[in-house]
């Protein structure tokens, strides 16, 4: 019985938190889009309307990771800003000059993860030729109508299919949310000092659409966006994490940008 009672008596050691490999994040502004109808992106709403196109830059221990690339660079050239078949794109600021500001080269940023394929979202993609991207297989299987790919098609990928771990320790996760488009996807991080936030991409447009459970009638497949909502909000309860709405006007404020960060 001694080596029974001897043996009870080792303490097993304490199971450690895996660390999160973030250190900090940057908010980087990725563009203004004016709209002719904002009913088109939040239903209940007539009239013109405005969104933000904001970018995420993480830096962690295996390397940078930058999530979405905002409206084009080109566009801080014309005066006039760029038409879509939405409304009109403006640029005030570049992405290449707040990553050189914050001592950033592109060559630096390791992955590339994008919400989705859409105009607003990969318009700086070709700056980052070095990078590997991040995507949902069926995002990029997807069809164009024009016949182009919707990624370069020379360019490292990662094709995920559902819920993926980028850097294997927890920290940087994509949450499958398909609907706006067949392979859109959220992003959800947890800062060491900050705590877990859940960057929408299009999942969610406004902070009016979040709070009434509204997504835009021309998403690819409107069944999988009221799914896609029903999802985050049990992914936000179970990770304690505050939602971030890239495109919501009223959040710019309230967020501090690069070359400040969180923790």
């Amino acid at each position: 019985g001694a080596l029974l009672a001897l043996t009870a008596s080792i303490e097993p050691a304490p199971a450690q938190a895996p660390k999160s490999g973030i250190e900090r994040m940057y908010v980087l502004y990725c563009g203004d889009i004016a709209l002719t109808d904002m009913g088109r992106f939040s239903p209940g709403y007539s009239g013109p309307g405005a969104l933000s196109s904001t970018c995420y830059l993480f830096k962690h221990t295996q390397g940078w990771l930058l999530w979405d690339t905002g409206l084009g660079d080109a566009i801080a050239s014309m005066p006039e800003g760029q038409k879509s078949n939405a409304g009109v794109w403006h640029v005030k600021k570049t992405l290449a000059s707040q990553l050189d500001e914050i001592g950033v080269k592109p060559s630096d940023i390791r992955y590339l993860a994008l919400s989705h394929s859409h105009g607003d979202h990969v318009g700086n993609v070709k700056l980052f030729p070095q990078a590997t991207l991040v995507v949902q297989k069926a995002e990029y299987d997807w069809p164009d109508p024009s016949g182009t790919p919707r990624f370069p098609k020379d360019m490292k990928a990662i094709k995920a299919e559902g819920d993926h771990d980028v850097f294997g320790d927890g920290s940087v996760l994509l949450i499958s949310t398909p609907g706006l488009s067949p392979g859109h996807h959220c992003l959800l991080v947890n800062l060491p000092k900050t705590g877990a936030l859940m960057f929408s991409g299009d999942a969610v447009h406004t902070q009016a659409n979040w709070d009434n459970k509204r997504t835009p009638i021309q998403n690819f497949n409107p069944a999988q966006s009221a799914a896609a909502l029903d999802r985050m909000a049990a992914v936000l309860k179970e990770h304690n994490a505050q939602l971030w709405i890239g495109h919501e006007p009223t959040e710019v404020a309230k967020h501090k940008y690069s070359p400040a960060y969180y923790e």
